[in-house]
């Protein structure tokens, strides 16, 4: 982590400070509240910020970060005093949040959802469900469906009705914007994908063409 000592004028934002004081922190959204790659933990000083929302919290507890002294950046807003900020350089825990032009979400549906959080309770370790590609299968590109105990630092990971889902780089461009869904046929169930990204699919569902 990088230590960044700084005293805050009174109403700037934590993000503002750190970047005019040129340190690198990521901010995907802009500051917008609409992802968790600003984190940062307040080591010295955390009186002195303006309390915390609801909706900030809410998003770091997505983004799996329970250290105490964590706070969004961009929504820690100073008062009087000075400041000691570790900056984590692993930000894989990151919640991504589509914004216009960027990437689209990855989607479940209710019952997605139901099978993936059975499925999850059952590994007690696992923290996250894992969508890949992996070029195979009569089309092109296979799906893979893991469940996770630890995410990479290079991980976008959305959330879809109470479940993260965790995307590699690689498998991100072909996957998304893709719902996932169970469906009942006869006596066994399937998942089914619903990808805009695939241009043909294999008649068993499980692969797919770019």
């Amino acid at each position: 982590m990088a230590t960044v000592e700084l005293r805050l004028a009174e109403g700037e934002s934590l993000l503002d400070a750190l970047l005019r004081q040129g340190a690198e922190l990521a901010h995907e959204c802009g500051g917008t509240l609409a992802c968790a790659t600003c984190r940062v933990i307040v080591r010295e000083g955390l009186e002195s910020l303006e309390e915390m929302s609801e909706d900030e919290q809410d998003m770091l507890d997505r983004a799996s970060s329970f250290e105490p002294g964590a706070r969004l950046a961009c929504q820690a807003i100073g008062g009087e005093g000075d400041l000691v900020i570790e900056i984590p350089q692993d930000e894989g825990l990151r919640i991504g949040v589509p914004l216009p032009g960027t990437t689209r979400p990855i989607m479940l549906s209710q019952s997605a959802a139901r099978h993936f959080a059975a499925q999850l309770a059952r590994r007690p370790g696992a923290v996250a469900v894992r969508l890949a590609v992996q070029p195979a299968g009569c089309s092109g590109y296979r799906y893979r469906v893991d469940h996770v105990d630890d995410i990479g630092a290079q991980d976008m990971v959305f959330e879809s009705n109470g479940i993260r889902i965790a995307v590699d780089p690689v498998s991100l461009p072909h996957v998304q914007g893709t719902t996932l869904d169970v469906v009942q046929e006869g006596l066994s169930r399937r998942l089914r994908f619903d990808n805009p990204n695939a241009t043909q699919t294999c008649g068993c569902g499980e692969s797919f063409g770019t």
